[in-house]
């Protein structure tokens, strides 16, 4: 799928697109099934660390960010050479109360480069009322603004961290996706997004492509994974694709990276490893964990 230079002049314009189909509805619930089989064998819905990086984990994951159509879309907007920097699977069970604050997402990366965007695949349909995401398009020129920590037992972010100054959220839109389409944003992009209030759940995954000159610049180590073009810089070490879910190679080295990600996470906070972000991960809901636990980013 390559983009018309209408699409990419609204992308650069607003930050914002969607929604774009890039595959069958009968090809989400696949990836859809395949995530659902793990849970199954696991005894409930995937949480804690294997909620990002999870394409580390899950080759159908590995599969998916590699997807043609999704790849053609990102080189439409960010040229040949690209690299994912991380995944993430969002899910929100029926009746999860908790939010999604406004938020930027280079605010808690770490990178230096605004050439940076996500991809967020509906594996289930997104909707106002099982909690879509909201973004405020423009915002993107903004560049990074001050975020604040408000430690919200109900905020999903690992800090809470939210937006106060520039939100008019009769601007905002709802971003609204079948399974199988997906939205594209900005790093800079402030978005957000509300409690699952169906009796469905709603499954989404997001993959954040970059370019290979991008620099990590809170810690001196960091992955990423080649799925385009050429690496000229080398500013990211190669990731190991998994052979088979949940190995115990995959584990391994799963663990490894998830720790540095943790760091860079939770940079400038009392924790700073895979053990203080896991506490804080977005798990699964239930009444008893809906005030402990959180997720890094944009869901």
């Amino acid at each position: 799928m390559v983009l018309s230079a209408d699409e990419i002049k609204q992308y650069h314009d607003t930050g914002l697109i969607f929604p774009q189909r890039v595959m069958t509805t009968d090809d989400a619930e696949n990836y859809l099934a395949q995530l659902e089989s793990y849970e199954s064998n696991a005894g409930g819905p995937v949480n804690g660390k294997w909620r990002y990086k999870s394409h580390l984990v899950f080759p159908w994951f590995d599969h998916l960010m590699r997807h043609p159509t999704i790849l053609d879309l990102v080189r439409s907007l960010l040229g040949n050479d690209l690299m994912v920097w991380t995944t993430h699977i969002y899910p929100k069970e029926p009746g999860d109360g908790r939010f999604i604050s406004w938020h930027q997402d280079s605010a808690h990366w770490g990178l230096d480069s605004n050439q940076i965007l996500s991809v967020w695949v509906a594996l289930t349909d997104a909707t106002r009322e099982n909690g879509c995401m909201r973004m405020l398009p423009g915002s993107h020129h903004n560049g990074q603004v001050e975020h604040q920590d408000t430690r919200d037992p109900n905020n999903i972010l690992t800090r809470g961290q939210t937006i106060f100054d520039g939100i008019d959220e009769d601007q905002s839109v709802w971003i609204e996706l079948k399974a199988g389409e997906v939205s594209v944003h900005h790093v800079d992009m402030f978005h957000a997004s509300t409690p699952n209030h169906s009796n469905q759940r709603r499954v989404g995954v997001a993959i954040r492509y970059i370019t290979p000159s991008a620099r990590q610049t809170r810690i001196d180590e960091d992955y990423a994974t080649l799925v385009s073009g050429e690496d000229h810089f080398g500013h990211f070490k190669e990731e190991i694709a998994p052979k088979t879910t949940m190995s115990a190679e995959a584990t391994a080295f799963h663990e490894h990276v998830a720790d540095l990600q943790g760091q860079i996470y939770l940079s400038n906070t009392d924790r700073n490893s895979i053990a203080g972000l896991a506490c804080l991960l977005y798990t699964s809901p239930s009444p008893r964990d809906l005030s402990t636990s959180r997720m890094p980013s944009s869901a």
